[in-house]
């Protein structure tokens, strides 16, 4: 990187410089040879002896400019290692004496001062590279000031061995890292920095947190793998300062974020910042990832800030680079630039023509990398790996010795840059391939781009020990080839080895799973779960019991759930409740459900709590707990889960609305809608928009429907367009009115369709339409909808009937009254009644006024009691009229008792019942209508006057209401699902 702004893969700090020390005993030994020559050839050989005492001098002077001008993190670290063998000794003195030595036991882990391990990664024992968590916690975390900028990642230049790499600002980033890592307290950031390669990446990263931290000289934890920060950040108890930790996660890859799950991340929260650095290419990669496997690396790069770091530098940034970079041509990088990037990949890439077997070394170094092998490969990997693809650039060409002798010199050769495509790794024989060229070969819109080979993941996998086996998995699962992901893991579970082995058994059952092999996946995750091992066997046991859940071995899958739920696991446990929740509950088992539930969302787990709580919710709302359902879902919502909080503050306004808490309710629902959650937006706009319409603010009302409609939600859209179509109509906008029941009627919904016909047809209807009302209802009547077609037949019928069209007006009537509808039956009976009494039809005028009178409908049969009393009257059947008028007045219906009792008042007086009359006439005026009190009041003048024969009746006239269907009711919300959480 420019000026040490560098992202490549970066090699462990190299142990001390054991050549300065053989030099120097080789000085002595010619030393020694000189002064024996002189002595047995008395002097006569002393050009020779001269000779020598020059070699000698030679060798002691080079062996001490080398001590002089050795890095002081290596010094650091041969003397470190001098340190540890002398505890060593003294531990050894002690056990053998029977004595324990003060601090026996928790001596940590060895570390350069770069935060590197002292023995190179490739050169470590199995048990080395995969701590277990029974092993001390490391304690002497070096200080960032104790760290060299190439120990924690920018690739060394010729500007480093000078000692001069001034830092080319970009203001933009920088700016966007300094406001999230200036932080007063936990939670700490996590914050990856993403680009192409050789944009800057490492050293920006590297300047924001030296100036954000740097005064302050905080400890720096360089994780080996993901593993080790994992148990690091479980096992080692919070320290005492205040500062955090700065974790640093250079070049980031799939398997290291594999081990950061929720509960790693919430630790480290709150005690570190997480600092990464990745390609745009892996971060791709790793999102768009298919496979479970990958699962939590996913979800733990969606819980990271993204900072974008651009590859070409601004005008001024560029100004800048030019001024303290003179000698360097910069295109568009200052890191490639620096580095040399432009012309490695043209001899990268020119090389298959002019060096094949050239090419061919660093292609399968390049493709081992792509492959998951995040060590430096070692040359006697090269070897085997090679031919493959040589024998696809020159079939010609045997892979013999010489060739790749050559081959080697020319991939090693560096360039004006001093950068090499290879060069050598943190233990002797070993290779770090140019990480720009790997870059290169992952871009899609590179013309090398394009998927490792099949028979290199088979070589690969073959050639290397288990452990790295492990690591070429997960890179096969992120690269989506599951053949290559289940030899690489089959391979470390048949090593057997106590920490390894599991995890790979795990994997291996995840993908299995996916794969459709049912048994062999839950052969695996039973062995996982068996094996013990603190960390996989809970997850093991955990997807063991969502894949038997799948599987219908409900009690299978319940004991495993249980089991993940005991173990205590900070990740795990909180999990497996959650999911032993969603079993119980579906096998009845509420008060089971209820306990799973309550103790998930009582863990403190970021993700499950309000997960839990959600659940919890819907579980005691059902259960008729308004008061703790309210509780579990202020909770969820008040949570910042983002998956959650919409779900749940839809659910918290709907719950609040039926309590009638309108305000909060309100609250409630535009937070659902300002989360942007694709789901519950719509849902959430629909009950706002009813909720305000209820409290009468018509105008966000609209607005609230509009957002529903506009949202294209299936689910949603019928019915807010309904609702909207209604209140439109409410408020005169014809047009968009029939424009929103048009919408609702397009949609096709079986519900929805025949309630918008029928309100359309009463639009048209208002409006004159009369032949389109006519259609509108016919459409809602041919629904056979058992709610809205018997309305759309009543009101048909009333259409018809003012139309004189008699007998189409009767079988629509007739239609409603056989629907049996208990709402929409006794209207059309009444109305009924009314035709064909104007049709002179007495009997059955008759008989559908009594129909609607034993219907006992509250509103209805009032108004057919004081139909049937005129009926009646007309036919002289006073008898009759009088107990239907009576009837009607002590039904208490508030339109119907003024009209009946003016009627039974003028009945009663020309049948001379003064007194009755009176009564009757007192009771039309305090009812207090105000179309029958004149006439009731005359009547009265002209019964005290006893003018009685003048006394007139007031003909009641029968309400032919349109029977449209009311507003629909608030869309039930979905509460989340119970998801297993496998692995």
């Amino acid at each position: 990187m420019a000026g040490g702004q560098d992202d490549s893969t970066k090699p462990a700090a190299p142990r001390g410089r054991g050549w300065t020390r053989s030099l120097a005993i080789f000085g002595l030994l010619v030393l020694a040879l000189a002064a024996l020559t002189e002595t047995v050839t008395a002097g006569s050989a002393r050009r020779l002896v001269g000779g020598l005492f020059l070699l000698a001098l030679a060798a002691f002077a080079v062996a001490g400019l080398g001590w002089l001008f050795e890095p002081k993190g290596q010094r650091a670290e041969r003397e470190a290692e001098q340190r540890q063998q002398h505890e060593q000794r003294q531990q050894e003195q002690s056990r053998q004496q029977g004595q324990r030595t003060p601090g026996q036991g928790d001596q940590p882990e060895r570390r350069t001062d770069s935060g590197q391990s002292a023995a190179p990664r490739d050169q470590r024992s199995w048990t080395d590279s995969s701590r277990t968590s029974q092993e001390a916690p490391r304690t002497n975390l070096p200080r960032l000031s104790e760290l060299a900028d190439v120990a924690l990642g920018p690739t060394p230049t010729r500007y480093t061995l000078r000692g001069h790499t001034p830092y080319v600002k970009r203001p933009a980033t920088d700016s966007r890292l300094a406001t999230l890592l200036t932080t007063g307290g936990p939670p700490y950031p996590f914050v990856v920095v993403v680009g192409a390669s050789k944009a800057g990446k490492s050293r920006t990263a590297l300047e924001a947190v030296r100036t954000a931290f740097g005064s302050r000289d905080p400890s720096v934890v360089i994780p080996e793998n993901g593993e080790q920060l994992a148990e690091q950040l479980r096992s080692e108890p919070r320290s005492g300062e205040r500062l955090p930790w700065v974790v640093w996660l250079d070049d980031a890859t799939a398997a290291e974020l594999t081990f950061l799950s929720t509960d790693v991340l919430d630790l480290a929260s709150d005690r570190a910042v997480l600092v990464a650095t990745m390609t745009e290419g892996r971060w791709d990669q790793i999102t768009g990832s298919r496979s479970d496997v990958a699962a939590t690396a996913r979800a733990a790069l969606r819980r990271a800030t993204r900072v974008p770091l651009d590859f070409e530098l601004t005008r001024s940034e560029r100004a800048e680079a030019e001024q303290l970079y003179p000698q360097e041509r910069i295109l568009a990088s200052l890191a490639e630039a620096l580095v040399g990037g432009e012309q490695l990949v043209e001899k990268f890439q020119a090389g298959r023509e002019a060096e094949p077997a050239g090419y061919t070394i660093a292609q399968a170094a390049v493709d081992a990398r792509r492959a998951g092998l995040n060590r430096p490969i070692t040359e006697s990997e090269l070897r085997s790996l090679y031919p493959l693809y040589l024998r696809r650039v020159r079939i010609d060409l045997d892979p013999t010795t010489e060739l790749f002798e050559a081959g080697m010199a020319w991939a090693k050769e560096p360039v004006d840059s001093g950068v090499a495509l290879l060069r050598p790794g943190s233990a002797p024989g070993t290779f770090e391939v140019f990480d720009h060229a790997v870059a290169v070969e992952e871009s899609p819109g590179s013309e090398l781009a394009g998927p490792v080979l099949d028979a290199m993941w088979r070589e690969l996998i073959a050639a290397v020990p288990a452990q790295d086996a492990f690591e070429i998995g997960l890179g096969a699962c992120v690269s989506d080839n599951p053949d290559a992901a289940e030899s690489a893991f089959r391979k470390v579970v048949s090593a057997d080895h106590a920490v390894q082995a599991p995890r790979a058994t795990l994997h291996l059952g995840q993908l299995l799973r996916e794969r459709g092999d049912i048994p062999g996946a839950r052969s695996a995750y039973q062995r996982a779960a068996d094996s013990g091992h603190t960390d996989v066997a809970p997850r093991a046991a955990l997807s063991l019991g969502s894949l038997l859940r799948e599987q219908g071995d409900i009690a299978g899958a319940r004991s495993a759930y249980q089991r993940a739920a005991d173990s205590g696991h900070t990740d795990v446990a909180p999990r497996a409740a959650l999911s032993l929740g969603s079993l119980l509950r579906e096998q009845g088992d509420i008060a089971g459900a209820r306990s799973a539930y309550q103790r998930a969302a009582d863990s403190g787990h970021t993700d499950v709590v309000p997960r839990a709580s959600l659940n919890l919710g819907t579980l005691l709302r059902e259960q008729g707990d308004v008061a703790g359902a309210e509780v579990a879902y202020q909770r969820a919502a008040d949570s910042g889960h983002p998956e959650v909080v919409p779900t749940a503050a839809l659910n918290l306004g709907t719950l609040l609305k039926e309590r009638g808490d309108l305000v909060r309710a309100q609250a409630a629902y535009q937070r659902a809608v300002d989360s942007g959650d694709s789901d519950a937006v719509p849902r959430a706009s629909l009950n706002l928009g009813l909720l305000l319409k209820e409290r009468g603010d018509l105008v966000r009302a609209r607005a609230a429907y509009q957002r529903a409609v506009d949202s294209g939600q299936p689910e949603v859209v019928p019915t807010a367009a309904l609702n909207l179509g209604v209140l439109l109509a409410e408020q005169g906008d014809v047009a968009g009115a029939e424009a929103a029941y048009q919408r609702a009627i397009a949609s096709g919904d079986s519900d929805i369709v025949p309630m918008a016909a029928l309100h359309r047809g009463s639009l048209l209807k208002e409006n004159g339409d009369l032949h389109g009302a006519r259609s509108a209802y016919q459409q809602a009547i041919d629904s056979d909808h058992r709610d809205v077609a018997p309305r759309a037949a009543n009101n048909l019928g009333v259409l018809l009937a003012q139309q004189d069209e008699v007998s189409d007006a009767k079988a629509a009537y007739q239609r409603a009254i056989d629907s049996g509808h208990r709402e929409v039956a006794p209207m059309a009976a009444n109305n009924l009644g009314v035709l064909l009494a104007r049709m002179d039809d007495v009997p059955g005028a008759k008989a559908a006024y009594q129909r609607a009178i034993d219907s006992g409908h509250s509103d209805v049969a009032p108004r057919a009691l004081l139909n049937l009393g005129m009926l009646l009257n007309e036919q002289g059947d006073l008898m009759g009229a009088r107990a239907a008028y009576q009837r009607a007045v002590d039904s208490g219906h508030k339109e119907v008792v003024p009209m009946a009792s003016v009627n039974l008042g003028v009945l009663l007086a020309k049948q001379d019942d003064v007194a009755g009359a009176r009564a009757a006439f007192h009771r039309a005026i305090d009812a207090g209508y105000v179309d029958i009190m004149p006439v009731a009041s005359d009547n009265l003048r002209m019964l005290m006057t006893g003018q009685g024969d003048a006394v007139t009746t007031q003909q009641a006239q029968p309400l032919p209401v349109d029977a449209s269907a009311p507003e629909t009711a608030p869309l039930a919300a979905k509460s989340s699902a119970d998801a297993d959480q496998g692995g």
